[in-house]
């Protein structure tokens, strides 16, 4: 157990150096190009970033979970994933480049066509760096993954910005995108100690391909549905409206989606080296859910109590319509983690057919709330996430219980009286704090508010209070042993 704790301290690290460095300067980046860009500007971005993402999610596909999954892994299997990988994109990127006339006359956005045969470029660009990446997770080596998407990020954006400032609109955006792009290929491609040769196995192909093939129509479910709101919205309401509903989703994604990338990144290849010990595995995924319902739980409630001064403070007068989004989006993304490491129990530990067959299941019912509540306004589209969420949850402790024998009341014992006392916490400061400004506003919240948390949860005394305290112990101890290696050997 020691060593799991060891390596879930290190990949946190450095999952949070690259994340905790972003967040702050991706919330400043959004707030100066909300001065920047006109309400419709920020809405064609927003309908950008729909393919944008999904070129994203279709070129990383499921092929280097695969290899993750497997563990002892062959340089034949890499090669063999690499180059299916790469034809893959070929195709997806000359599908997307063909289909973006049609895309553009379908939202009556004539700019849309060249952005989107352009965020075809970033599908091959992906492509290139899907198989790296996975060589460096597989071996838990979270370091080189995070330094080089950090550092592609900050190179880029303040190009962006100075696009942006210069007139360019949305293809500041968009340029940002490609080139960031080109700079992770190229550092994946040149620093891993894998390289590609040029030879393709049947055999590896055969025994690989059906999981990344479940593993990437899983990945694109989920991209697809995670945007089809946008789309939507895109289409039925105006581009202002999506703006104000991405701003909105932006801040209530901002900080649980930091924990939620790095659960989904640092979790999946720990407990697949459990899959052959299933107490182990189980025992792990309970502290998981523990630990991380922790500050989850808290950040989501607090941002949707504060909801109102938070978006003044983060863009300015104008922009209230975005005040509700936040709130019900953030009681949305308060139990995404349990659904992350739920999703990632099964995948390491589950059948392999099954997920796929969750994911169809719950998306499904997704569209089919988004179907019924997207006519009715943009709020009610929001509510329909929540409902979603809850859905989704129950659908995961469901599938949880069957397969790996995880009875329910375990699981909901492990997430349901945090999650209550957050929700506590955040709410009752947000009604007695006196209407100053955001920023005065937001400070008050915060000291009180998480005071009272923290003060509860050390009288409490709760699982996950004791397995952070154990990880934040771990976490400091690994840095000092980077920080000071050589009086490490002395000793």
């Amino acid at each position: 157990m020691s060593r799991i704790t060891r390596e879930t301290a290190h990949g946190i690290r450095w999952m949070l150096l690259q994340k905790c460095t972003l967040q702050p300067v991706t919330l400043v980046y959004s707030m100066v190009l909300a001065r920047l860009l006109s309400k419709e500007e920020m809405g064609l971005m927003a309908l950008t970033a729909i393919f944008f993402t999904a070129a994203g999610s279709l070129a990383a596909g499921g092929f280097g979970s695969a290899l993750i999954r497997r563990q002892n892994y062959t340089g034949e299997d890499a090669d063999t994933l690499f180059w299916f990988n790469l034809g893959m994109g070929l195709l997806i990127a000359l599908l997307i480049w063909l289909s973006a006339p049609w895309l553009a006359a379908f939202f009556a956005a004539p700019q849309l066509c060249a952005l989107v045969q352009v965020s075809a470029g970033i599908i091959l660009l992906n492509s290139l760096a899907s198989v790296p990446m996975a060589h460096y997770m597989a071996r838990r080596q979270f370091k080189a993954p995070a330094l080089i998407n950090l550092g592609a990020a900050l190179v880029t954006m303040p190009l962006c910005l100075l696009l942006a400032w210069q007139g360019y609109g949305v293809w500041a955006y968009m340029m940002q995108g490609l080139v960031s792009s080109l700079l992770s290929a190229g550092l994946f491609i040149c620093l891993c100690p894998w390289k590609p040769r040029l030879r393709f196995s049947q055999s590896s192909f055969r025994a690989l391909a059906p999981l990344s093939c479940r593993l990437a129509a899983t990945s694109l479910l989920d991209t697809a549905y995670i945007h089809a709101r946008a789309f939507f919205i895109g289409k039925v309401y105006t581009p202002a409206a999506l703006a104000g509903y991405k701003n909105g989703a932006q801040l209530a994604a901002m900080c649980p989606t930091v924990l939620c990338y790095m659960i989904e990144q640092v979790t999946f290849p720990i407990l697949s080296t459990l899959q052959h010990s299933p107490q182990k595995l189980i025992g792990v995924y309970r502290r998981y859910m523990r630990l991380f319902t922790l500050p989850i739980a808290w950040l989501c409630c607090f941002s949707a109590a504060f909801a109102a001064p938070l978006v003044e403070l983060c863009y300015g007068p104008g922009w209230e319509e975005c005040v509700p989004y936040l709130q019900i989006l953030s009681l949305s993304y308060a139990t995404w983690h349990l659904q992350l490491i739920n999703l990632n129990l099964l995948k390491a530990g589950g059948p392999e057919k099954l997920f796929l067959r969750l994911e169809l299941l719950k998306k499904c019912l997704g569209i089919g709330i988004l179907i019924g509540m997207f006519f009715i306004s943009v709020q009610a589209i929001c509510w329909g996430a929540l409902g979603t969420s809850a859905l989704c949850l129950a659908i995961n402790t469901w599938a949880t219980r069957r397969y790996m024998r995880i009875p329910t009341r375990l699981q909901l014992r492990d997430w349901a009286p945090t999650c209550a006392l957050a929700a506590a916490c955040a709410w009752l400061p947000a009604q007695l704090c006196p209407a100053t400004t955001p920023l005065c506003s937001l400070a008050i919240g915060l000291i009180v508010s998480l005071g009272i948390y923290l003060v509860i949860l050390r009288l409490a005394a709760p699982a996950a209070l004791r397995d952070a305290l154990l990880l934040a112990r771990q976490l400091a101890a690994h840095h000092q042993h980077i920080a000071s290696p050589r009086q490490g050997t002395a000793r």
